[in-house]
Formats: C-alpha cells, sequence, structure tokens
C-alpha cells in the first residue's frame, strides 16, 4: 500500500472510530423502544381481553371483536393494516408475558428486535413456562454474542431439547397453516406464495426443474449454451418460426409454473395468459388498447385491485373479454361518475367494484371481489340502496363495523368518514384509475407477517 493509501485509510478509521458509537448507541435506543412498543402492545391486549370478558364471558363467537377493533384503533392511527397489527400484539403479548428474559435484554439494549424474534419462534412450541424460561436462559447469552441468523439454528435445536410436544404432533399442527397468497411487486411484476410441507414443496421445486430442462431440450441448442444455472442463460436456435429462446433456468421454472397452473401444458409456448378472461374496465385513453404510438408511454393500464400491467397484455385481455364495463368519469377529478354496460348486469355492483377498487376501511387492501357491497347507513335503518350509500367492505372490517362502535358516513363521490370508539376519525377516499378486473372469485389471502 502507498503511503498516501495508507493515509487515506487511517483518516478513515479515524472517522469511523468517531462515528461508531453512535451508530451502536442508536441501535441500542432502537432496540430500548421497540421493547417499550412491545410494552405497550401487550397492555392494549389486556385491554382488549378485559373487554371481551366483562362484555360476554360466554360468547365465544363475539370474543374476537374487541381484539379486532383494538388492532384497529391503533393501525389507524399508525396509517397500517389492522391485521398486522393484531399479529404485533399477539407477537408483543407472548414476548413479554412468555419470553420477559428476552424483553428486558431487548429493553436494555443488549439483543436486537431480530434476536427477539427468532427466540420467541423458536420457544413458542415450549408449552411448560419452566421449560421455556429453561430455554430462554439456554440461548440469550448466544443471542448477546452473535448475529440473529447464527442464533436461528441454535435456538431451534435448543427448542427441540426442552420442547414437551414432538416434532410429529408441531407438523401436524403446522399443516392446517398451508396457504397461497400473492405480493404485487413494481413494473407489472408479482409474486406467488406458497406454504406447504416440506417434503412435497422441496418435491415440486424439483419437478419444475426437470420440467425446466424439458423444455429446453424440446429446442436445439447452439454449440456450448446451457441452461443449468440461473446466471448464464441457454439459448436456443429459432425453430419452426420459433422466436429465439434465451430463457434461463430460473425464468422456465417461473414459466412452466404459470403454465401448470393456467393451462396444465407445462411445455406451452410463451404466448401469453390464454386461460384468463377479463372483465374489462376502461378509465386509461382507450387508445392505449389498440395502439401503441398513440398513448401516453408513462400512463400505465391497471388491473382492478392490483396494479398496472403492460399495454400488450393489456390489449390480449381485452380482445378476448366477454364484455365491457365503460367508465364515465370526471374530466378533471377523474372521479368515477358512472358505469354502464353494453350487456347490463349487476350495474350497482360494478359502478361500486369500479369505484372502489379495495376495501374502504381505512388501509385495508382487499380486492372488491372479496368484499361485501355494505350500507353506510344500515338498510333497517333508513339507508338507501344507492351509490351514495353503498361501500365495500372486506367480510372481516364488515363485521367489525356492525359488531363494535366503529361508524361510517359518506360524503359525495364515495369519501367515507370513519370514526373510531375513541373518537378519531379517518377519511378513506375511493381510487379512480381502473382497467381489469380477473374473473376468478377466489379470495385473495395476505402475507403472514
Amino acid at each position: 500500500m502507498s503511503t498516501s493509501a495508507l493515509a487515506a485509510a487511517k483518516r478513515a478509521d479515524a472517522r469511523l472510530a468517531t462515528l461508531l458509537p453512535e451508530l451502536v448507541g442508536t441501535r441500542r435506543e432502537m432496540a430500548r423502544l421497540q421493547a417499550h412498543e412491545a410494552q405497550l402492545l401487550a397492555e392494549a391486549r389486556v385491554i382488549a381481553d378485559d373487554w371481551a370478558a366483562e362484555a360476554d364471558p360466554d360468547a365465544t363467537s363475539t370474543a374476537e371483536f374487541p381484539h379486532r377493533s383494538v388492532a384497529a384503533e391503533i393501525a389507524a392511527a399508525w396509517r397500517v393494516s389492522d391485521r398486522t397489527v393484531q399479529r404485533q400484539i399477539d407477537d408483543a403479548a407472548a414476548l413479554v408475558g412468555d419470553f420477559p428474559e428476552t424483553h428486558a435484554a431487548l429493553a436494555a439494549g443488549q439483543i436486537s428486535a431480530a434476536h427477539a424474534r427468532v427466540i420467541l419462534a423458536a420457544g413458542i412450541v415450549i408449552d411448560r413456562s419452566e421449560l421455556r424460561a429453561e430455554f430462554e436462559a439456554s440461548v440469550l447469552d448466544y443471542a448477546r454474542a452473535e448475529s440473529a441468523s447464527r442464533l436461528a439454528p441454535i435456538a431451534k435445536r435448543r427448542a427441540e431439547w426442552f420442547g414437551d410436544t414432538s416434532f410429529d404432533d408441531r407438523h401436524s399442527r403446522a399443516r392446517h397453516g398451508r396457504r397461497v397468497w400473492v405480493d404485487d411487486l413494481d413494473d407489472g411484476m408479482s409474486e406467488l406464495h406458497l406454504v406447504g410441507p416440506t417434503v412435497l414443496v422441496r418435491a415440486s421445486h424439483d419437478r419444475l426443474t426437470r420440467l425446466a430442462h424439458a423444455v429446453a431440450k424440446q429446442r436445439p441448442t447452439d454449440a456450448g449454451s446451457t441452461a443449468d444455472s440461473a446466471e448464464t442463460a441457454a439459448t436456443f436456435a429459432p425453430v419452426d418460426g420459433l422466436r429465439e429462446d434465451s430463457r434461463t433456468l430460473d425464468q422456465l421454472r417461473a414459466d412452466v409454473t404459470l403454465d401448470l397452473i393456467l393451462t396444465a401444458d407445462p411445455v406451452a409456448h410463451d404466448t401469453g395468459p390464454t386461460e384468463i378472461h377479463a372483465t374489462v374496465s376502461v378509465t386509461v385513453p382507450v387508445l392505449a388498447l389498440i395502439d401503441d404510438r398513440v398513448r401516453d408511454p408513462f400512463e400505465a393500464v391497471m388491473l382492478d385491485g392490483h396494479g398496472p400491467i403492460d399495454a400488450d397484455t393489456a390489449r390480449m385481455l381485452a380482445a378476448d373479454a366477454p364484455g365491457w364495463d365503460r367508465i364515465l368519469t370526471h374530466p378533471i377529478t377523474g372521479a368515477v361518475l358512472a358505469v354502464d354496460r353494453y350487456r347490463p348486469s349487476e350495474e350497482m355492483r360494478r359502478h361500486l367494484r369500479v369505484r372502489d377498487q379495495h376495501c374502504r376501511f381505512p388501509g385495508c387492501r382487499m380486492p372488491t371481489r372479496t368484499c361485501d357491497a355494505d350500507h353506510t347507513l344500515d338498510f333497517a335503518r333508513g339507508g338507501k340502496t344507492t351509490a351514495d350509500n353503498l361501500a365495500n367492505l372486506c367480510r372481516r372490517h364488515h363485521t367489525l363495523k356492525h359488531q363494535t362502535s366503529w361508524t361510517a358516513v359518506q360524503g359525495g363521490g364515495g369519501v367515507l368518514e370513519w370514526t373510531s370508539p375513541t373518537g378519531s376519525t379517518y377519511i378513506d377516499r375511493p381510487v379512480s384509475t381502473i382497467a381489469f378486473a380477473p374473473d376468478s372469485e377466489s379470495e385473495y389471502a395476505t402475507a403472514p407477517f
């Protein structure tokens, strides 16, 4: 190392030495605040428990509504999903009540929230409190000295030693949590998640890999090309009019997965989602469905309730759609004024679906296809079945509205003013950019976190 480089390194080290203690102190303060937040959330859980017990100690069917309402109150103030808050409340109650030493270590800044989550996730399988305390003591020293990722396998093994429930029994319970859900990404892409038994999921991934290789082998390859890694593209020579295929193994696996689900044909050509039938709702310029040259390239076509899709897919879905919704919008505000249909049916529901896009409870994004059309002013109290007295609510928030003190008043243009049981108010405005609505009536699941 040259003299000048050595001097520069020493200067950088000196500056970093000044910065590092403040960074460490900040991280400790964050841990202290996270522990304090967990304490407050645990107290919120006690409030909900007491409310449920005092309201009707024998009514198990309605005991969950106090917990939902408390979570919704906090979530609205934080501007986050109340489902997320309810999970955070449950985790906080477990941390404070079942793992007090871990909570104390977090409050002292000795471990991070990530360490606490690892200990909680591993130790939650231990039912007996005295064994759980022994487990906690056995992993905390390791947690204070190592990263959360290194702690995880140690904590899992220790939990096996102290656990009083066999792995087979826990696996049997865990199987009930198998599910599929979707996370929307940017640029018209989404992630499909599946939770299931490890053997079946691993076997499925292996089969997808084998099928991807089978697809690759169907097309003659140039010398030296390969599809054996996600980093190396497999280049195939054009055959019978097919375009050159340069998909990687990861891309082939993804395409095979979607082909299997949508067409049951793992070697189907990449021609588009032929098994998807759309109901077309147009608020973007209709020319976007006809010619790329006359549309605004920065104005994306929207998949109802989820996000933007590319214009080519939009045109393909429009071509195969069994019907169109025509949406009349305000020329300046873009607010939906009316919806009609060339072959009319259920006009009011289509109007609400187009106007709302998702559940209208603050922070909720459940798509309208899984929602109920709720009378803002109850029908039994004189509320009319009109667009200005109807709003889409998912089943969770529909029942919350009728079982607790949450109330809503609808203003012009579908604007809802919600009032919480503590008197806080929240304004929820409808979204006005709608395009394509999938025909599937299946419920969209949310991520388990």
